[in-house]
């Protein structure tokens, strides 16, 4: 039996007046994947995540998720946003923070919206899920960066989505943060399809088992590998012919791997580094 699709692009083509952003794309997401969407900035990576939303339409092409058009999908999607700050003078709690991941027609509560009687359960699950259960009535705004960004996936998971798709989770997090949120992510990925987009390519190393290469086109590969067909793909190559970013790796002597000096440095074949 062939892996199910969860998600699938078909000649799918977006732009912001007369810029293209997604450019005639096609692919398949399987149920289980861990994806991570890498690019550079305005590649079309957050434009994709808003076209499996139903937030966007394509000019051309489709877009299917869970066998269905986007958008009509309820609590089977779970969504993390880019940007998640919230203001110091804005007393929301973290209970009711979560709470907001399940707002649907017909239900009132928080701010004058009504929950379920099951809600408040759901939220104790989704933050003891995510280690946050301890802080449920303190303030988001009195939290740390990596607390908060638990908290926001909590609110995303609330309804035990098929898939959950985010943004940048990790960009406002320090390094301790961040290793501790992919641990969090692989969790999660044992019961859901995980789709991240990142600008960190370490998280390479940390549980994805496929990648995206989104740059107006998108590349996908099965495999978390750093070669440097990929990182041409998803950063394109500057007038010396090297990537433009430093990559930082972790292992019993860190280490940073730079550009060539010249072209006697280079290796004819294989990966981008040893």
């Amino acid at each position: 039996m062939s892996p199910e699709k969860v998600i699938s692009f078909s000649n799918v083509s977006f732009r912001y007046g007369p810029h293209d952003v997604i450019d005639d794309v096609s692919f398949d997401i399987l149920k289980g994947d861990y994806l991570a969407v890498l690019g550079p900035n305005g590649g079309g990576k957050t434009t994709m995540l808003k076209l499996l939303l139903g937030l966007l339409t394509p000019e051309k092409g489709s877009v299917e998720v869970l066998g269905t058009v986007p958008g009509k999908h309820g609590g089977q999607i779970g969504y993390m946003p880019q940007y998640t700050s919230v203001s110091k003078s804005f007393p929301i709690t973290v209970r009711d923070a979560v709470l907001m991941g399940k707002v649907s027609p017909g239900l009132k509560g928080v701010f004058g919206i009504k929950f379920g009687k099951n809600a408040s359960s759901a939220v104790e699950k989704a933050l003891d899920r995510v280690g946050m259960l301890t802080h449920i009535n303190r303030r988001v705004s009195d939290l740390s960066g990596g607390q908060k960004q638990r908290v926001f996936i909590a609110r995303a998971i609330v309804d035990e989505p098929q898939i959950i798709l985010l943004d940048e989770p990790t960009a406002s997090i320090d390094q301790a943060g961040k290793n501790s949120l992919y641990c969090l992510l692989r969790e999660l990925n044992q019961d859901m399809t995980v789709v991240m987009v990142s600008h960190d390519i370490s998280v390479l190393g940390q549980g994805v088992k496929s990648v995206a290469c989104v740059n107006r086109k998108v590349h996908m590969h099965d495999q978390p590998k750093i070669t440097r067909e990929l990182l041409s793909e998803a950063y394109g190559e500057n007038e010396r012919g090297s990537c433009p970013i430093e990559l930082i790796t972790h292992g019993e002597l860190p280490h940073r791997v730079l550009e060539f000096h010249d072209e006697s440095d280079r290796k004819p074949e294989g990966d981008w580094h040893d």
